[in-house]
C-alpha cells in the first residue's frame, strides 16, 4: 500500500509539472516574435562582433569579448547569443526569445529541485515534510516561479539572458552545496569529498559569474543557507563552532562594505557622479523598492508591473516621500524578527535573506538605474519555496480545502496573468501602449509609445496608410514626446525628437520652439545618462542628413562642449568622430587634433587608439601602425582586432 501511494503521489508531481511547462511553453510562446528594444538595439542589433557565421575560431572569442558591460564582460552570455547568430542566421527575435524560453525552463526545473534538497535539511526537522510530500511541494515552488508574470521582463526582454545564465548557473552551485551539505550533516566528509565539491562550486560560481556579475552572490547565498537550514549541522551533531564559522562567513560582505565606507566612501559616492541621485538618495529608495518586488511576488498585479518604473519616486530623505523611513524600519523589525525566531520559523529566515541577499548587488551601492522587475529572478526562488510550503500545509490544516483545488486555483491564476502580459509583448507598439497607459507619469514609457508610433509613421507607405493616418501617427507621436519632455525636462531624449519631427513635418513649430537651444541650455547642468547619448547619437545622424544642415553648425558646438567637459567619454568621442568624419568640410586636420588629444588623455582606453588608426587608415603607414601599436597595448583581449583586419583589407 505504502509503494501505491508512494507512486500515485509521483504520478501527480509528474503529472503537474508537465501541464506547468505546457502552460508556460504556450503563455510565452506567443510573444516569441515579439519586438526587440532598449538595451537589446546596442548589445546585440547593433553589435556586429557577436553577428558571426561560426566559421573562424577567433570570431569567437570576439563575439565573447565583445559586450562592453560589467566587468568581466559577461561573456558566457555573449557566446550564447553568437550561438544564436551562428545557428540562425540572424539575431532574430524568435531565435533569441525561444532560447530564453529554453532556459526559463531548465531553470524551473533546478528549482524543483533545489527545493526538493533543502526541504531534508537539518533545521526542519521539527517542521520537516514526510519523504512523499517533499516532491509535490517542490513542483509547486518550481510551478509558482515558473508561472509567475513578474519574470515576463526577464524572458522576453533578450538581452536579460544574462540574468538568466547567471541564475541558473547560481541555482546549479547551491543545489550541489546543498547535496553534499546534507550527506555531511548526517555523516561527515573526507578531505577528497570537500576538495570535489569545492572544486565544482568555483566552476560553477565562475560560469555565473561570467554571465552576470551577480553570480558573485554565490558564496554569499551558501552561507544564507548554512545560517538558517544547516546551523552546523556535522556528523548526526550540531557544531556550535562551524555555526559560527557560518555567521562569520554570512557577515563578511557587510563588514567589507561598512569598511569601504569608513575608510575610503568617496570610493563608492564617486560612482554616483553621472547619475542625477546621490548613493544616499539610492539607498533610501532601495529600501521602499525591496517592499514593492515583494508587494508584485504576493499580489502579482500586471497593472501595476511594466517595463518602465521610472515614475516612483526618488527618496530625497527619510521623510520626502514619507514612506521611506517607514519601509526601512519595517525591514529593520523584520530582520530582528526572523533572527529571533530563527529556530521556530527557519525557512522564514531563509526566504527573507535568500531575498535580501539576491537583490544585494543591484538594490546596494552600485550607481544602476533604481527599477527592473528582472531583478526579482534569483531572489523569488527562496519565497517560491515557502508560499508552496505554507499552501501545503494550509491545505492539511484546513481538511475542507483540498490540495488540489487550492493549488490548481493559484495555478490557474497564475497563467491567466502570464498569458495576459505576454500577449501584450507580442508586438511593439501594443506593448509601448500598455506600459504607457498603465505608467502615465513614466517618462521613458511615454518617449517608448511616442517612438513606436514614429515608427509607425515612417512605415506608413509600406503599411498602406494614406497620408491622412500618417499624419494622424505622426501628430500623435508629437504629442507624446511632449508629453514626455512636461514628465522630466532633464531628459535629451524627447528633446531630439521633437527637433527632428518639427523640422521634418511641422515647419510652423520649428519656427516657434528652438529646441536646440533648449538642449544648449540643458547641457551645462545635466549629467549625461546612458539614454542621453543614446539621443545625442540620434542627432548627429539627423545632422548629417539634408534636413539638418541648417543647425548643423550647432549640433557641433554642443558635441564640443559635451566632449571638453567630459574627456574620458568614449561614448562621446565616437559620436564626434562620426560628426567629423561625416561632415565634408576640410575638418580633417580639427579631427586628427580630437583623436590625438583623446587617445592622450586616456592613456588605457582601448577605443582611443583604434579611432586613431581607423583614421589614418591606409593613407598614412607610419601613424597607422603607431596607432596599432598603442591599440595593442592597451588592448590585450584583443577587443578591437576586427576593427583593425578591416583597416588592413581596405
Amino acid at each position: 500500500m505504502a509503494l501505491m501511494s508512494v507512486k500515485k503521489g509521483s504520478g501527480e508531481v509528474y503529472a503537474l509539472a508537465a501541464v506547468v511547462a505546457l502552460a508556460c511553453m504556450l503563455a510565452y510562446g506567443q510573444a516569441l516574435n515579439g519586438p526587440l528594444f532598449f538595451d537589446d538595439v546596442p548589445n546585440l542589433l547593433d553589435n556586429r562582433l557577436v553577428q558571426i557565421d561560426g566559421g573562424a575560431l577567433d570570431d569567437w572569442r570576439v563575439a565573447a569579448l565583445s559586450s562592453g558591460a560589467g566587468l568581466f564582460y559577461r561573456p558566457v552570455s555573449m557566446l550564447s547569443f553568437a550561438i544564436n547568430h551562428a545557428v540562425s542566421g540572424a539575431l532574430s527575435p524568435f531565435s533569441l526569445k525561444a532560447t530564453n524560453l529554453a532556459i526559463h525552463l531548465v531553470i524551473g526545473a533546478l528549482v524543483y529541485f533545489f527545493t526538493l534538497a533543502l526541504l531534508a535539511a537539518p533545521a526542519l526537522r521539527i517542521h520537516r515534510l514526510a519523504a512523499n510530500q517533499r516532491p509535490m511541494v517542490a513542483v509547486i515552488a518550481a510551478s509558482i516561479w515558473l508561472l509567475h508574470p513578474i519574470h515576463v521582463t526577464t524572458v522576453l526582454y533578450a538581452v536579460q539572458r544574462m540574468a538568466q545564465l547567471s541564475t541558473l548557473f547560481t541555482l546549479a552551485g547551491l543545489l550541489v552545496f546543498v547535496r553534499y551539505r546534507l550527506r555531511w550533516a548526517g555523516s561527515g566528509a573526507s578531505p577528497g569529498e570537500v576538495i570535489a565539491a569545492f572544486i565544482w562550486l568555483v566552476l560553477l560560481g565562475l560560469l555565473a559569474v561570467l554571465s552576470k556579475e551577480n553570480g558573485a552572490l554565490l558564496p554569499w547565498l551558501i552561507a544564507v543557507v548554512e545560517v538558517t537550514l544547516f546551523r552546523g549541522a556535522w556528523n548526526g551533531q550540531f557544531r556550535r563552532r562551524l555555526a559560527r564559522l557560518g555567521w562569520c562567513v554570512f557577515c563578511v560582505p557587510m563588514v567589507v562594505l561598512a569598511l569601504i565606507f569608513i575608510v575610503s566612501p568617496e570610493t563608492l559616492t564617486g560612482q554616483f557622479l553621472s547619475r542625477e541621485f546621490t548613493l544616499h538618495e539610492r539607498l533610501l529608495t532601495q529600501g521602499r523598492m525591496l517592499w514593492q518586488y515583494l508587494n508584485w511576488l504576493a499580489v502579482p498585479n500586471i497593472i501595476d508591473m511594466g517595463f518602465f518604473h521610472d515614475d516612483i519616486a526618488i527618496s530625497r530623505s527619510y521623510w520626502l516621500p514619507v514612506t521611506t523611513w517607514v519601509s526601512l524600519l519595517a525591514w529593520v523589525l523584520v530582520l530582528a524578527a526572523s533572527i529571533f525566531w530563527l529556530r521556530r520559523y527557519p525557512l522564514v529566515a531563509f526566504a527573507l535573506l535568500f531575498y535580501l541577499v539576491g537583490h544585494s548587488m543591484e538594490a546596494s551601492v552600485w550607481p544602476l538605474e533604481m527599477v527592473f522587475e528582472h531583478r526579482n529572478y534569483l531572489p523569488a526562488v527562496g519565497l517560491s519555496a515557502l508560499a508552496a510550503v505554507a499552501i501545503y500545509r494550509a491545505a492539511a490544516r484546513y481538511n475542507r480545502v483540498r490540495l488540489r483545488t487550492l493549488v490548481g486555483s493559484i495555478l490557474v491564476v497564475l497563467v491567466a496573468l502570464l498569458a495576459v502580459r505576454t500577449q501584450v509583448w507580442s508586438e511593439e507598439l501594443v506593448l509601448a501602449r500598455y506600459n504607457m497607459t498603465n505608467h502615465p507619469q513614466s517618462a521613458r514609457a511615454n518617449f517608448f509609445y511616442a517612438n513606436a508610433l514614429f515608427k509607425r509613421a515612417q512605415q506608413g507607405e509600406a503599411l498602406g496608410l494614406d497620408a491622412k493616418e500618417t499624419r494622424a501617427l505622426r501628430v500623435t507621436s508629437r504629442r507624446f514626446f511632449e508629453r514626455m519632455r512636461s514628465i522630466d525636462e532633464r531628459d535629451f531624449a524627447a528633446l531630439v525628437m521633437l527637433y527632428q519631427l518639427d523640422t521634418l513635418y511641422f515647419p510652423g513649430l520649428a519656427e516657434k520652439n528652438d529646441w536646440l537651444g533648449l538642449m544648449e541650455t540643458l547641457a551645462t547642468t545635466r549629467r549625461l545618462q546612458s539614454s542621453d547619448h543614446t539621443a545625442l547619437g540620434g542627432l548627429v545622424g539627423f545632422a548629417m542628413t539634408p534636413p539638418g544642415e541648417a543647425s548643423r553648425a550647432r549640433v557641433g558646438a554642443l558635441l564640443d562642449y559635451f566632449v571638453e567637459h567630459n574627456p574620458h567619454s568614449m561614448r562621446l568621442l565616437g559620436n564626434k568622430y562620426r560628426y567629423l568624419s561625416a561632415a565634408d568640410d576640410g575638418r580633417s586636420v580639427e579631427l586628427l587634433a580630437l583623436l590625438e588629444a583623446a587617445a592622450q588623455n586616456n592613456p588605457h582606453s582601448r577605443q582611443a587608439a583604434s579611432f586613431l588608426a581607423q583614421y589614418h587608415g591606409s593613407d598614412d603607414l607610419a601613424s597607422t601602425y603607431e596607432a596599432i601599436r598603442q591599440w595593442m597595448r592597451r588592448d590585450s583581449l584583443r577587443h578591437e582586432l576586427p576593427v583593425m583586419r578591416d583597416i588592413f583589407q581596405r
